[in-house]
């Protein structure tokens, strides 16, 4: 099968629903020699239409919102049914073989696409809970690749057939770790000190930094060397201390893990799978907001595999440096290390190229 392979791919809004889908076009390519060709759609006005073209893939924007309590609620019949046109179209011209979709409002029009076309639709949920998008394409999907295996109990059983956790797909470069001794030299860390990794996302988490912030000295006189990642949102106005490195934003995000005992962070399912890649013992704060609450049931897993304690957001101000100082004293960093060690799985994103090409047909 010598033939290109085009495949549309529907993933953007949020970084978590997009760099999965990235991590597997990677994987694909690599495995056939470079014989596939990708076409993603999305909003142009979301993450994924400024880092899907900088990838040199094809970028093809449709109009789609979520559901909301608003007059604009109304346009939305009329919006799908242009996506799901303007999706047709694009398999019909490039001859897609395949739908890959993460789920999402923005995964419904091009994944009912697939249905109508009779082409295999494959949907990624990466939180333990699925979507409301995902299960309302499980009729019309061929393969359901989950990261969790607890997320099967959240599906009806008439789709657990159709069911395979793999894991969360995560990019290549992303796996490339540099060793500790490296990593803390190139920060200025000393071997010895305890370290500790604290980020919010690309815009911050303002509950995470308020604490950070109120628990700053008591964190430095206790010994820590403390990496903090503000997000652009959020702007530290305090004294520059030898023990402390403050970033707005991280490209190098694997030399950070790589140099830390311990990371507090929210409990994005991308972030919960770079922290069992990485083996890291974590503090994970579920964003209160995020919708179908994922962020705490995915948070729990971790927990309950003895990986990570969590704290709620409204309590993180107050226990944060209660929390930390615990886990240093207990001696709990090995053995949660441990923990996220046994349930990661860092060749998800090549398990998950390898089902669709088996799937499609692709020789191996």
């Amino acid at each position: 099968m010598n033939d290109k392979i085009s495949i549309l791919i529907a993933a953007g809004g949020t970084g978590g629903h997009l760099f999965p889908a990235v991590a597997v076009c990677e994987q694909l390519n690599d495995i056939t020699g470079g014989r596939c060709e990708f076409y993603f759609v999305g909003n142009s006005n979301k993450i994924e239409s400024r880092v899907v073209p900088s990838l040199g893939y094809n970028f093809h924007p449709i109009k789609i919102m979520g559901i909301k309590k608003s007059p604009a609620v109304l346009l939305l019949p009329f919006q799908i049914a242009s996506a799901i046109n303007k999706c047709r179209k694009l398999i019909r011209e490039n001859n897609i073989s395949a739908v890959i979709a993460t789920g999402a409002y923005l995964s419904f029009p091009p994944g009912y696409a697939a249905n109508l076309h009779k082409l295999p639709l494959f949907l990624l949920e990466s939180n333990v809970r699925p979507g409301k998008a995902i299960k309302s394409l499980c009729k019309y999907a061929t393969k359901i690749i989950t990261s969790f295996d607890e997320s099967i109990n959240y599906f009806d059983k008439s789709y657990h057939n159709k069911i395979s956790a793999l894991g969360n797909p995560i990019r290549k470069q992303f796996l490339d770790f540099p060793n500790k001794i490296d990593a803390r030299n190139s920060f200025g860390i000393p071997l010895d000190m305890k370290t500790i990794f604290i980020f919010g996302g690309s815009l911050g988490a303002s509950s995470i930094n308020k604490a950070v912030e109120k628990h700053l000295d008591s964190l430095l006189e206790s010994g820590y060397f403390v990496l903090w990642q503000t997000g652009k949102n959020y702007q530290f106005n305090g004294a520059k201390h030898k023990n402390l490195i403050v970033k707005e934003f991280i490209d190098n995000i694997a030399d950070y893990y790589s140099a830390a005992d311990l990371v507090v962070c929210r409990s994005g399912a991308t972030t919960v799978w770079e922290i069992t890649v990485a083996a890291k013992p974590a503090i994970l704060v579920p964003l209160p907001s995020a919708s179908n609450n994922e962020q705490l049931f995915n948070a729990e897993i971790l927990k309950k595999n003895g990986a990570a304690e969590i704290i709620l957001n409204n309590q993180i101000e107050t226990k944060l440096f209660e929390i930390i100082d615990t886990i240093f004293s207990d001696d709990k960093l090995e053995q949660m290390s441990a923990a996220a060690r046994k349930l990661a799985r860092p060749n998800a994103a090549r398990d998950v190229a390898l089902e669709v090409l088996k799937t499609i047909g692709y020789e191996l």
